[in-house]
This record gives structure tokens, sequence and C-alpha cells, in this order.
């Protein structure tokens, strides 16, 4: 007897598939996605400057304050001078450190939602997909939807933060441990390590419960990232290979802000176009990492999908013999 039109099986994405529609789907979308692409390399220039133009120096001049305080008389005015131009420094220095930090995390945060509607949109497997992804096609799917990801993102960061206080008080913990026992050393060395591949781990997920959140509207925060770690159950190797591509891409991309910084005191055009295409390249690859972790999101969700249907026994699977049937 034949089986049912909707008991056929789908044919399974290879190891590398998520990466080629992390550049595929943003290439074939270019309207969409351009902007985006734009706007991260606008935040990352910004970034850039304040930090060259604000902290940079303001961290000089605190280190300058340091050493003079250093070589000064405690009992001369001089000194009381410098005290207060070192508080003067720091503070400043850490208000504009505090700002760049907060424009990265809420700026980069906004754009990063957006480029994940726009993905969640584009991609072939999302039902808001019908051939070309629009700019109103993702306004249409964050519509309603918009605090789902904020949480999540926001969530998210809290729990890479706990991970992340965890690694530096172990690491804190060995220093204690150095005229102590060695063993001791040797397991808080090996927590440490253990920690830090987890916290890299989290990252994945967490930003694979972002996509949850917008593709899966309900799903939000705690719920997200239970969801996202359910659907990676099984697929640590691909998580690892999309942190290798990314960090691979970074590294890749950074002798050109070298290029840049070098080219810069010989010519300023030359070092403005080196740093334009630096910040481009940098949009580039983090729009290619929203699109890649979109489109392993929907590998997962179909596989564990597919999974689930076979063992409701609602979908049929092929035996060696060719036939089909209902496991």
């Amino acid at each position: 007897m034949e089986p049912p039109a909707a008991a056929t099986t789908r044919q399974q994405p290879g190891f590398f598939t998520f990466l080629k529609h992390g550049a595929v789907v943003p290439a074939r979308n270019a309207a969409l996605f351009a902007p985006l692409l734009a706007l991260t390399a606008a935040l990352a220039a910004a970034l850039l400057l304040g930090n060259a133009l604000a902290v940079q120096p303001l961290a000089a001049a605190v280190l300058l304050d340091a050493d003079a305080i250093s070589r000064a008389d405690p009992e001369t005015a001089a000194y009381r001078n410098l005290v207060r131009a070192l508080r003067h420094d720091l503070r400043s220095l850490l208000l504009a450190a505090g700002g760049c930090l907060l424009g990265a995390v809420v700026a980069g945060s906004a754009i990063k939602i957006t480029t994940v509607f726009a993905a969640v949109s584009a991609f072939p497997s999302s039902s808001s997909s019908s051939g070309g992804a629009t700019v109103a096609a993702a306004a249409g799917a964050a519509k309603g939807n918009l605090w789902g990801p904020v949480l999540t993102i926001a969530f998210g960061y809290v729990l890479e933060l706990a991970c992340a206080a965890s690694i530096v008080a172990l690491a804190v913990l060995a220093v204690a441990l150095l005229d102590y026992s060695l063993l001791f050393l040797f397991l808080d060395a090996l927590l440490v390590l253990l920690a830090s591949l987890f916290l890299v781990y989290l990252t994945v997920v967490c930003a694979v419960a972002v996509v949850v959140s917008a593709a899966e509207p309900g799903r939000r925060g705690a719920g997200a990232v239970s969801r996202a770690w359910r659907l990676m159950r099984g697929r640590g190797a691909q998580a690892a290979l999309y942190v290798v591509a990314t960090f691979a891409l970074g590294a890749a991309v950074s002798p050109v802000y070298t290029l840049a910084l070098r080219w810069w005191p010989r010519s300023a055009a030359g070092g403005a176009a080196a740093g334009a295409a630096y910040v481009l390249l940098l949009g580039a690859v983090e729009v290619f990492s929203t699109a890649a972790v979109t489109a392993y999101y929907f590998e997962c969700r179909e596989s564990t999908e597919e999974e689930e249907e076979i063992r409701a026994g609602i979908r049929y699977t092929k035996l060696p013999n060719g036939d089909e049937a209902n496991i």
C-alpha cells in the first residue's frame, strides 16, 4: 500500500549546509541584508572611533598620572593635585568606557535582533518566506513579537555573565591553591577549562535561543533557551564548527585593521579606505554569523520534528530493500 503523501522523508542536510546558507541567503536577499550590514559597519566604526578618540587617551592619561604620583612627594601640594587629576581622569575613563560598552550592547543587540528577523523571514524553511524576502516581510515577522527576542537576549547575557563570573572565581581560587595542593590546583585548572568550553557552547545556545524567540512566537527568555538546548542535543559538532568558522572569519579580517593603522600615518586616504573596508568586513561577518545560526536552528528543528514524527508513528522511513515502513 502506498504511504500517505505527508509520510515522505526529507533529505538530510549536509554537515556544512548551514554555513553555505549563512552566505547564500544574505547574497540572494541583498536588498534586505545590505542596510543591516551597513548598520553593523557603522556601529563598529563608531566604537572604534570612540575607543581611539576617548578611551585610549584617557587610559594613557591615567597611566601618566599614576606614574607621576609614584615619583611625587606625598607631603607636597603637587602630590594632592596629581591625586585629584588621577581621580578626574579615572572617572572620565570609566564613563567613556561604560558609554562605549553600553552603546555596543544596546545598539548591537538591536541590530542583531533585526538581522535575526530578516534571516528568519528569508530562510527557505520559514513559513514567512515566499521566494524572496522583503523588508515588509521581516517587519511583519517582528510585529507583535519584538519583546520575545529582547527578553531572550537579555536572559542570555545574564547566563553568560554568570558563567564568566564563575570562571573568574575559579581562576582566583587557583592563586590561593598555588601554595596549598598541586592536585587541587590541577583540578581547579581543569574546571576552568571545562567552564570556558561550556561558556563557548552556552554562547551558541543563546544565539540559537534568539532565533527561537523570533521564529516561534510565545517562546522567550528561559523557555527559548530551553528550547534551543533541546534542539541542539546531539548536534554539538555543528555548534563547534559554527564557532570555529566565525572565529576564523574574524581572525581573517583583523589584519585589515592592522593595515589601516599602518597606512594612516603615511596616507590618510589609504588609512580611511582600509578602515572602511575593515568595518564593512566586520559587518559581513556578523550578517553571515546570524544567517548561519538561523540556518542551524532550522536544520535542528526539522531534524527534531522528523524524529518526533517517527517516534509517534506518523512518518515512514526507508527500509534496506527500498520499501517504506512506519516505525
